[in-house]
């Protein structure tokens, strides 16, 4: 009965460790697609052998997002949509990303940015998955005084893809975007939320991802 039960446990943990395997050998997809994963500060990065993109143009494509879900309560005051970006904050976004990918990414390798996509060398799509305001963008009755951690939260991603659609470059990180790091409100880690600290968080977060990203793949 004794050496049954040790097999089973045995068994047990076969099972468990074949489960888990896929999710700890995240370079073995990108590996398959012919992208080879690169040593970074980010979570994930895989480019093709010998990434060369000197002298080319890219064209941002919008930025997707998939919000983090949100419960509305009829006693809540606030709606899910009350944290999502607004059609004009959504278009500023697209600026701010291709203008920092431009300035931190492109610009070392002598590249930049084309305005119309069928003119680029590559096309870059980036997304931004379980993205989170700390608070609503827009000040209300409700939000005109608010203290937060970070400005938001969300998973970084992108893919360049060349002229026939193959994808030569992934990236992803999680981001604690404007995160204070003790620096809020009397040393703690609050401070107060308006769009100009987001926007101005989210700049700077995004230099620092794609700068992280250049050097991934010198």
């Amino acid at each position: 009965m004794r050496t049954l039960f040790v097999v089973f446990l045995l068994f047990l943990g076969a099972c468990s460790q074949q489960a888990t395997t896929p999710s700890t050998s995240a370079g073995s997809g990108t590996v398959a697609d012919g992208l080879q994963p690169r040593a970074s500060g980010l979570d994930d990065v895989a480019a093709v052998f010998a990434f060369d993109l000197n002298s080319a143009s890219v064209y941002v494509a919008p930025v997707e997002i998939d919000y983090r879900k949100r419960f509305d309560r009829a006693s809540d005051q606030l709606r899910a949509r009350d944290f999502e970006l607004e059609a004009k904050d959504r278009e500023k976004l697209n600026g701010l990303m291709a203008e920092t990918f431009a300035e931190r990414f492109l610009a070392p390798r002598n590249s930049g940015l084309a305005h119309q996509r069928q003119n680029a060398d590559y096309v870059l799509q980036l997304g931004l998955e379980n993205f989170s305001l700390s608070a609503p963008l827009q000040p209300s009755a409700f939000t005109w005084r608010v203290y937060t951690e970070q400005s938001a939260y969300g998973v970084l991603t992108g893919t360049l893809y060349d002229r026939d659609g193959n994808a030569v470059m992934r990236f992803s990180d999680r981001r604690d975007i404007g995160d204070n790091f003790g620096r809020g409100v009397g040393g703690s880690n609050l401070e107060r939320f308006t769009s100009v600290t987001f926007w101005s968080d989210m700049k700077i977060d995004m230099r620092r991802a794609f700068g992280s990203l250049d050097k991934s793949l010198r």
